[in-house]
Protein backbone atom coordinates (compact mmCIF):
# COMPACT_ATOMS: atom_id res chain seq x y z
CA UNK A 1 0.00 0.00 0.00
CA UNK A 2 1.57 3.27 -1.10
CA UNK A 3 0.25 6.66 -0.03
CA UNK A 4 -0.55 9.26 -2.66
CA UNK A 5 1.72 12.27 -2.67
CA UNK A 6 0.40 15.83 -2.42
CA UNK A 7 1.37 16.33 -6.07
CA UNK A 8 -0.69 13.29 -7.08
CA UNK A 9 -3.69 14.50 -5.07
CA UNK A 10 -3.45 17.97 -6.65
CA UNK A 11 -3.15 16.44 -10.13
CA UNK A 12 -6.53 14.72 -9.62
CA UNK A 13 -8.30 18.05 -9.15
CA UNK A 14 -10.00 20.00 -11.94
CA UNK A 15 -9.07 23.54 -12.87
CA UNK A 16 -10.97 26.21 -10.89
CA UNK A 17 -12.96 27.02 -14.05
CA UNK A 18 -13.96 23.38 -14.57
CA UNK A 19 -14.80 23.00 -10.87
CA UNK A 20 -17.30 25.89 -11.15
CA UNK A 21 -19.20 23.86 -13.76
CA UNK A 22 -19.46 20.73 -11.61
CA UNK A 23 -22.92 20.08 -10.15
CA UNK A 24 -23.30 20.73 -6.44
CA UNK A 25 -25.02 18.41 -4.02
CA UNK A 26 -28.51 19.55 -2.95
CA UNK A 27 -27.39 20.37 0.59
CA UNK A 28 -27.49 23.82 2.21
CA UNK A 29 -25.83 24.59 5.55
CA UNK A 30 -26.73 27.24 8.12
CA UNK A 31 -24.35 28.21 10.92
CA UNK A 32 -26.56 29.83 13.55
CA UNK A 33 -24.39 31.84 15.96
CA UNK A 34 -21.19 29.79 15.75
CA UNK A 35 -18.77 31.71 17.96
CA UNK A 36 -15.41 30.13 17.01
CA UNK A 37 -13.74 31.37 13.83
CA UNK A 38 -11.71 28.14 13.77
CA UNK A 39 -14.94 26.13 13.68
CA UNK A 40 -16.18 28.34 10.84
CA UNK A 41 -12.98 27.65 8.90
CA UNK A 42 -13.32 23.91 9.42
CA UNK A 43 -16.95 24.08 8.31
CA UNK A 44 -15.83 25.88 5.12
CA UNK A 45 -13.33 23.08 4.50
CA UNK A 46 -16.00 20.42 4.99
CA UNK A 47 -18.50 22.31 2.80
CA UNK A 48 -15.92 22.32 0.02
CA UNK A 49 -15.24 18.60 0.52
CA UNK A 50 -18.98 17.88 0.33
CA UNK A 51 -19.55 20.35 -2.55
CA UNK A 52 -22.63 21.80 -0.87
CA UNK A 53 -25.00 24.29 -2.54
CA UNK A 54 -24.52 27.23 -0.18
CA UNK A 55 -23.24 27.99 3.32
CA UNK A 56 -25.19 30.61 5.26
CA UNK A 57 -23.31 32.30 8.12
CA UNK A 58 -25.88 33.83 10.45
CA UNK A 59 -26.09 35.89 13.63
CA UNK A 60 -22.78 36.24 15.47
CA UNK A 61 -21.07 33.71 13.19
CA UNK A 62 -17.85 35.18 11.84
CA UNK A 63 -17.37 35.43 8.10
CA UNK A 64 -14.61 36.30 5.63
CA UNK A 65 -14.17 39.92 4.46
CA UNK A 66 -16.74 41.10 1.93
CA UNK A 67 -17.04 44.09 -0.40
CA UNK A 68 -18.64 46.99 1.50
CA UNK A 69 -17.95 45.20 4.80
CA UNK A 70 -19.49 47.19 7.66
CA UNK A 71 -17.39 45.59 10.39
CA UNK A 72 -14.37 47.44 11.83
CA UNK A 73 -11.38 46.67 9.55
CA UNK A 74 -9.47 44.80 12.27
CA UNK A 75 -12.51 42.55 12.90
CA UNK A 76 -12.90 41.69 9.22
CA UNK A 77 -9.14 41.12 8.83
CA UNK A 78 -8.92 38.82 11.85
CA UNK A 79 -12.01 36.85 10.78
CA UNK A 80 -10.58 36.40 7.30
CA UNK A 81 -7.17 35.32 8.62
CA UNK A 82 -8.43 32.80 11.20
CA UNK A 83 -11.08 31.31 8.91
CA UNK A 84 -8.57 30.98 6.05
CA UNK A 85 -6.07 29.23 8.33
CA UNK A 86 -8.44 26.37 9.18
CA UNK A 87 -10.26 26.34 5.84
CA UNK A 88 -6.92 25.72 4.10
CA UNK A 89 -7.50 27.42 0.74
CA UNK A 90 -11.13 26.36 0.32
CA UNK A 91 -13.09 29.54 1.14
CA UNK A 92 -13.02 30.66 -2.49
CA UNK A 93 -14.62 27.38 -3.61
CA UNK A 94 -17.62 27.48 -1.26
CA UNK A 95 -20.69 29.55 -2.21
CA UNK A 96 -21.54 31.46 0.98
CA UNK A 97 -23.54 34.39 2.30
CA UNK A 98 -23.66 36.27 5.56
CA UNK A 99 -27.25 36.75 6.73
CA UNK A 100 -28.06 38.33 10.11
CA UNK A 101 -31.12 36.17 10.77
CA UNK A 102 -31.15 32.37 10.41
CA UNK A 103 -34.93 32.28 10.77
CA UNK A 104 -35.37 34.39 7.62
CA UNK A 105 -33.06 32.08 5.65
CA UNK A 106 -34.91 28.99 6.89
CA UNK A 107 -38.28 30.46 5.89
CA UNK A 108 -36.95 31.25 2.40
CA UNK A 109 -35.58 27.74 1.98
CA UNK A 110 -38.79 26.12 3.30
CA UNK A 111 -40.79 28.15 0.79
CA UNK A 112 -38.65 26.54 -1.94
CA UNK A 113 -39.39 23.03 -0.65
CA UNK A 114 -36.08 22.51 1.16
CA UNK A 115 -36.26 20.09 4.12
CA UNK A 116 -34.89 21.69 7.31
CA UNK A 117 -32.73 19.32 9.36
CA UNK A 118 -31.41 20.59 12.69
CA UNK A 119 -28.43 18.91 14.34
CA UNK A 120 -29.29 19.25 18.03
CA UNK A 121 -29.84 17.20 21.18
CA UNK A 122 -33.51 17.37 22.17
CA UNK A 123 -36.01 14.95 23.74
CA UNK A 124 -37.38 14.34 20.23
CA UNK A 125 -34.06 14.02 18.33
CA UNK A 126 -33.49 10.86 16.31
CA UNK A 127 -30.23 9.18 15.42
CA UNK A 128 -28.73 10.91 12.38
CA UNK A 129 -28.41 7.54 10.59
CA UNK A 130 -32.14 6.79 11.03
CA UNK A 131 -33.68 10.00 9.67
CA UNK A 132 -35.73 10.11 6.48
CA UNK A 133 -33.82 12.74 4.50
CA UNK A 134 -35.45 14.44 1.52
CA UNK A 135 -33.38 16.48 -0.90
CA UNK A 136 -32.82 19.33 -1.25
CA UNK A 137 -32.22 19.83 2.44
CA UNK A 138 -30.62 22.32 4.79
CA UNK A 139 -28.57 21.24 7.79
CA UNK A 140 -28.62 23.76 10.65
CA UNK A 141 -25.77 23.96 13.17
CA UNK A 142 -25.92 25.97 16.40
CA UNK A 143 -23.84 27.77 18.99
CA UNK A 144 -21.14 25.65 20.62
CA UNK A 145 -22.57 26.00 24.13
CA UNK A 146 -26.23 26.95 23.82
CA UNK A 147 -27.03 25.11 20.58
CA UNK A 148 -29.64 26.08 18.02
CA UNK A 149 -32.04 28.86 19.06
CA UNK A 150 -35.58 27.81 20.03
CA UNK A 151 -37.10 29.89 17.22
CA UNK A 152 -34.95 28.02 14.69
CA UNK A 153 -35.68 24.66 16.31
CA UNK A 154 -39.41 25.31 15.97
CA UNK A 155 -39.00 25.47 12.17
CA UNK A 156 -37.25 22.10 11.88
CA UNK A 157 -38.75 19.30 9.81
CA UNK A 158 -36.36 16.80 11.39
CA UNK A 159 -34.05 17.05 14.43
CA UNK A 160 -31.12 14.64 14.49
CA UNK A 161 -28.32 13.91 16.91
CA UNK A 162 -25.11 11.89 16.98
CA UNK A 163 -25.11 9.25 19.74
CA UNK A 164 -22.56 9.78 22.51
CA UNK A 165 -21.29 6.52 24.01
CA UNK A 166 -18.78 8.00 26.45
CA UNK A 167 -18.86 10.51 29.28
CA UNK A 168 -18.75 13.61 27.05
CA UNK A 169 -22.09 15.27 26.33
CA UNK A 170 -21.43 16.26 22.74
CA UNK A 171 -18.92 16.66 19.91
CA UNK A 172 -17.29 19.82 18.61
CA UNK A 173 -19.70 21.48 16.15
CA UNK A 174 -17.36 21.18 13.16
CA UNK A 175 -16.63 17.53 13.94
CA UNK A 176 -20.34 16.80 14.32
CA UNK A 177 -20.99 18.54 11.01
CA UNK A 178 -18.34 16.40 9.28
CA UNK A 179 -19.94 13.20 10.53
CA UNK A 180 -23.46 14.30 9.61
CA UNK A 181 -22.70 15.82 6.20
CA UNK A 182 -21.06 12.61 4.99
CA UNK A 183 -24.15 10.65 6.03
CA UNK A 184 -26.22 13.16 4.05
CA UNK A 185 -23.93 12.67 1.05
CA UNK A 186 -24.25 8.90 1.34
CA UNK A 187 -28.05 9.19 1.30
CA UNK A 188 -28.05 11.79 -1.46
CA UNK A 189 -25.68 9.94 -3.77
CA UNK A 190 -27.65 6.73 -3.31
CA UNK A 191 -30.84 8.50 -4.45
CA UNK A 192 -29.37 11.06 -6.85
CA UNK A 193 -26.00 9.94 -8.23
CA UNK A 194 -24.09 12.83 -9.75
CA UNK A 195 -20.84 13.13 -11.64
CA UNK A 196 -17.87 12.93 -9.28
Amino acid sequence: MEKLTTAELVARKPSPEEFKRWPRHPIYVICDNIRSLMNVGLIFRLCDAARIQCLYLCGITGYPPMPNDTRPPWVAERAGRVIAKTAIQTVQYVPWEYRPDAVAVIRELKARGVQIVVLEQTRQSINYTCAQYRFPLCLVLGHERTGVEDEVLALADVVVEIPMYGMGNSLNVAMAFGICVYELLRCCLTKHPCTE
